[in-house]
């Protein structure tokens, strides 16, 4: 069997080779010593959301340092400068470098800049002598992203929402078309474009992407994309983009599988959780590097918690060096896991990794118990649905009556994030009644602007009668009559529990899209799509050597970009959809969001 190769791992993998081999096996390739490796805050998450310290070492890297702080010299040095491509960037590389004894570092300089390099500096790189005689490479890497999961990106643009949705986003437009020509020049693709036609926001990216990726690809005759002769193993890709107008609800939704929950009820920073163990605090992170979290993240708390225990109960009932007796073992209590634990060192590792996740795991159980919010789900999946629990629709008033009972004794947050999937599902309502239902919630000024500010996404806020319906996204339904509008296509079909039969907006066009019946009249493209609507393949990649418990995926690649910041039930979504078929999706955007970042960015409208 051959090995897989990056492109198998997907995304990240991809990035990881490219680092490893463009940056520092070329490297050190040029320069036999050990060498300095200097950084801007951009170049550092990227390298870091792909390699790790010893990986570096491994690479003769023996420091990392800021670009923007005062540094050491190391004169017998190489260095090594991975940035973006900034004028102050530029002048920062330049003062290392004065001429005479005072450069920094040794003979050897390799510059690596994140994406393209603007003529007007290269200019001033020429002019600096002391620079030039040392440089042994100069380079545009094209990785000016954050490869988050193996099949997941986003730009590391926070807050992007709250510029994107102006008067004029011209220049955060342009930053997201710079990076998602990255995205597509890592991948090799030179993709199809698609966009809602009732954004005029996505139309703007897509033109702009259409014109900035040609550029790429006319400067670049040493590149190629799949789909072009000599690379037929798969045809061109489709690039579909989105606004979070597409659907501004289901970032206000509670989830209740792992990753979510994580994300959005406990203090997690940057993938980064301090976790309580047995032994006291420790800093746990959350990502691909670690298995167990990469096979639970998707699945509901109540599984989770379930696959943990049978698996603790497993490992200890199977080793000999368990001191829990026998007939215990089908009745472990969580105190008596803990004491099992502890008298199995020499299976540390597996056993704090399994505890580890088990006390996370509980932790949001706690929060989610404390605060009622399985009450709260049951609530907001029957108005985001239209439907109860028994698949009965809800009648209006009901619905009204039960959130004039539960708003007042509502934490502000909770309660401005079910008033939103109240009004957003509804497609508005009057103003009337969204007034009395503010002023029986604790919400504060700021929190009513941010559900005011939906409107400034697309949607319809306030209707003046029965038959109004949402300019936007996927619940523009008439209303017929006085119960909940029923989105049937946010329905499961097969949810084991209650709490989670609402399904993102995402979910469906992602269904759409692999199976070519995403609609060209609501998402029309830049240029006219191929026969069959954007890359139906009859081609399949590596179908002899593929190596085992590799995915192949035939046809082309779909790539789903939302501008405005993805959420983290849209993520897990795109996984579900690939699980049944055999499309690769590869999904990304501005940034990740939970539901509190959600509600800053829509404030921050003004």
């Amino acid at each position: 069997m051959a090995p897989p190769t990056p492109d198998d791992g997907g995304l990240q993998a991809i990035v990881r080779q490219r680092l490893l081999s463009d940056v520092f096996d070329a490297s050190c390739d040029k320069c036999p010593g050990w060498m300095v490796l200097v950084v801007d805050n951009p170049a550092l998450r990227v390298i870091s959301s792909a390699l790790g310290m010893y990986e570096l070492m491994e690479k003769r890297v023996t420091i990392v340092e800021s670009l923007t702080k005062v540094r050491a010299p190391f004169k017998e040095m190489g260095v090594i400068y991975v940035v973006e491509p900034t004028a102050e960037n530029v002048e920062r590389i330049l003062s290392d470098f004065p001429g005479g004894k005072k450069s920094l570092y040794g003979d050897s300089v390799f510059l690596y800049f994140l994406s393209a390099f603007p003529d007007d500096l290269l200019d001033k790189l020429k002019k600096n002598r002391s620079l030039m005689k040392r440089l042994k490479t100069f380079t545009e890497l094209n990785i000016d992203f954050l490869a988050k999961e193996s099949r997941s990106f986003h730009l590391d643009l926070k807050s992007s929402l709250s510029m994107l949705f102006t008067n004029n986003p011209s220049s955060i437009v342009d930053k997201i078309v710079s990076k998602l020509v990255t995205v597509c020049a890592t991948l090799h693709e030179y993709p199809h474009i698609r966009y809602p036609n009732d954004s005029p926001l996505c139309e703007e990216i897509a033109q702009a992407f259409h014109g900035k990726m040609n550029m790429f690809v006319g400067s670049s005759p040493k590149w190629w994309y799949h789909g072009m002769q000599g690379h037929e193993t798969r045809d061109r890709s489709t690039l579909l983009l989105l606004d979070r107008g597409e659907d501004a609800l289901s970032p206000f939704m509670h989830e209740f599988t792992y990753q979510a929950m994580v994300n959005d009820l406990l203090p997690i920073n940057d993938e980064r959780l301090s976790c309580s163990t047995g032994n006291g605090k420790k800093d746990v992170l959350l990502n691909e590097n670690d298995q167990l979290w990469v096979e639970l993240k998707g699945k509901h708390i109540a599984d989770v918690v379930q696959i943990l225990s049978d698996r603790i109960r497993d490992f200890v009932q199977s080793n000999a060096g368990a001191v829990v007796s026998k007939d215990s073992g089908t009745s472990l209590s969580l105190s008596e896991m803990a004491d099992a634990l502890k008298k199995l060192p020499e299976y540390r590792e597996v056993m704090s990794k399994l505890a580890e996740h088990m006390h996370i795991a509980h932790e949001c159980l706690g929060i989610l118990n404390k605060e009622g919010l399985l009450e709260v789900s049951e609530l907001e999946q029957t108005m985001a649905t239209g439907q109860d629990e028994n698949k009965k629709e809800v009648k209006l008033s009901n619905v009204l009556k039960t959130l004039e009972e539960v708003l007042p004794t509502m934490p502000a947050d909770e309660a401005t994030r079910v008033l939103a999937i109240f009004i957003v599902s509804q497609g508005g309502i009057s103003a009337d009644t969204r007034e009395r239902l503010f002023s029986m919630s604790k919400l504060s000024s700021g929190q009513k602007r941010a559900i005011l500010n939906l409107e400034r996404l697309g949607l319809t806020i306030e209707s003046t009668s029965s038959t109004s319906n949402s300019k936007r996204g996927m619940f523009n339904k008439f209303r017929k009559s006085a119960r909940l509008i029923v989105n049937s296509k946010q329905i499961k079909g097969d949810s084991t529990y209650t709490n989670s039969r609402y399904a993102c907006s995402l979910k469906s066009i992602m269904e759409d899209l692999v199976h070519e019946k995403l609609s060209v009249n609501e998402y029309p493209s830049v240029l006219p799509l191929p026969i069959a609507g954007g890359g139906i393949a009859t081609t399949a990649r590596r179908k002899k050597g593929t190596a085992k418990n590799v995915k192949t995926f035939t046809g082309p690649r779909k790539i789903i970009f939302m501008a405005g910041g993805l959420c983290f039930s849209e993520l897990r979504s795109a996984d579900e959809v690939m699980s049944t078929c055999d499309k690769e999706i590869i999904i990304g955007s501005t940034d990740f969001v939970n539901p509190t970042e959600y509600m800053e960015s829509l404030r921050a409208l003004g």
